[in-house]
């Protein structure tokens, strides 16, 4: 399949690039705040102007003068996109002026071969755009004036981005695919879920650090497992960590946590990280908790197994099986650091996702569960008739009975943990659930 074209948005930080992207788009998807350095990865997102279709790349904030610290990291990101790039949208601020970060930004910029579009954002007044002309002193060609707020002049900078695409020959046209499955990367911060995506996708995708919250935008990339019968490709997702109390919590906080929340939604199967030093926490089943109440998929990553003891381990994987009864998922220790265990993770999803999606046909569920009505009757003298499948991710069954709200909890129980025992339902969420056989 041919690519689409890639349009980057870059900038010094703060100038509005988030607020550029999301009028663009249409809908809220990087998070805007008044806080310089909100936007620390490279995200993308499909957009559309005047019939033409082009990837659209929202970056962190360009300091290239950073040589350490969280700014080099978030530059780097912006670099990567910039050689992705074929056209560049540059972006500033009409309220500042034209400053050394744009100019350093500028200097950049000519070292790519993708074109430049300079944009100067926040000129609110559609009657005086004057100051857009002193940002032609960085070099780029005509300054287009914007106010990504309000949007005025996004449609006229959008045509000139637009004009700048390279072509797209007729039997280069993106082939339709049907929707890739969807795995979630999900967990507290600083548990390693971005050095964990960098491993899976193989490049320096999200930026990684030492300071808890890092990512703050959900990034994807794709990847592909080898299976039984072929391969099989998923998107990866990456979310910003859910923090305590987030509840009460605002800004970029909240918005991360809609975007945790958004990625589970979306996904198949979401991937539970859990630090194997501090063990499962209440921050992880508030996380699991979700992502059962989404009626999605579970799987558990142990992460940092290479600084624990098998004892510890053994410890941990305990306390999940002990703990997250209803969703019942597998574990896999891993590090994300070293590599150890990581390459298992696409085949751990795809079995999990296996399960998501399990069809089984009425003769052989109602064989099964005739099988264990005859080893352990139900008491009270309630008969299960027959049973049946009824619906699918998660798996859901119904049993027949001729009273079936006399049939016990724990029968229930009973039932549920033989289906995901014979059909390795690990990690879904099994609806088992009575109706009258009269």
């Amino acid at each position: 399949m041919s690519r689409l074209p890639v349009v980057a948005v870059v900038g010094a930080p703060n100038v509005g690039k988030s607020s550029l992207i999301n009028r663009i788009l249409r809908r809220r998807s990087a998070v805007v705040s008044d806080q310089p350095g909100t936007t620390r990865d490279r995200s993308y997102n499909r957009a559309e102007w005047a019939g033409a279709e082009f990837d659209l790349v929202d970056t962190g904030g360009m300091e290239p003068t950073a040589k350490v610290g969280l700014e080099a990291l978030v530059t780097l990101q912006a670099r990567v996109a910039v050689e992705e790039a074929d056209v560049i949208l540059h972006l500033t601020d009409a309220r500042l002026g034209p400053t050394e970060a744009d100019a350093a930004v500028a200097r950049e910029l000519r070292r790519s071969s993708a074109r430049v579009v300079l944009a100067v954002n926040k000129l609110d007044n559609p009657d005086d755009d004057t100051e857009r002309h002193r940002f032609y002193t960085l070099g780029e060609g005509e300054p287009h004036a914007v106010s990504a707020v309000h949007g005025l002049g996004v449609g006229d900078l959008l045509d000139a981005v637009v004009a700048q695409l390279p072509e797209v020959a007729p039997d280069e046209e993106p082939d339709e695919e049907p929707e890739l499955p969807k795995l979630a990367i999900v967990g507290r911060p600083n548990v390693g879920k971005s050095t964990l995506l960098n491993r899976l996708l193989g490049a320096e995708r999200a930026v990684v650090s030492e300071v808890a919250g890092t990512t703050t935008d959900a990034v994807a990339g794709e990847v592909q497992v080898e299976v039984e019968g072929g391969g099989e490709r998923y998107l990866l997702l990456d979310t910003a960590g859910v923090a305590k109390g987030i509840r009460r919590a605002s800004g970029v906080p909240y918005y991360s946590s809609l975007r945790t929340s958004e990625a589970i939604r979306r996904s198949d199967v979401s991937l539970l990280l859990v630090d194997a030093v501090d063990g499962l926490v209440a921050g992880d089943m508030r996380v699991a908790r979700e992502i059962q109440e989404s009626g999605r998929a579970c799987g558990v990553l142990i992460n940092k197994k290479d600084l624990v003891s098998p004892e510890r381990l053994r410890e941990v994987e305990e306390g999940i099986a002990a703990r997250l009864t209803d969703l019942k998922p597998r574990f896999l220790p891993i590090s994300a650091l070293t590599g150890a265990g990581v390459e298992k993770i696409l085949l751990f999803a795809s079995r999990i996702r296996r399960a998501y999606r399990l069809r089984v046909t009425t003769h052989e569920v109602a064989e099964f569960v005739n099988a264990l009505v005859d080893r352990t009757s139900p008491p009270g003298g309630v008969k299960i008739r027959y049973a049946t499948q009824t619906g699918t991710t998660p798996p859901r069954f119904t049993l027949f009975a001729n009273r079936p709200d006399d049939l016990p909890d724990n029968y229930l129980r009973y039932v549920e943990n033989a289906l995901r025992e014979r059909y390795d339902l690990w990690g879904v969420a099994v609806g088992v659930r009575t109706k009258s056989s009269r």
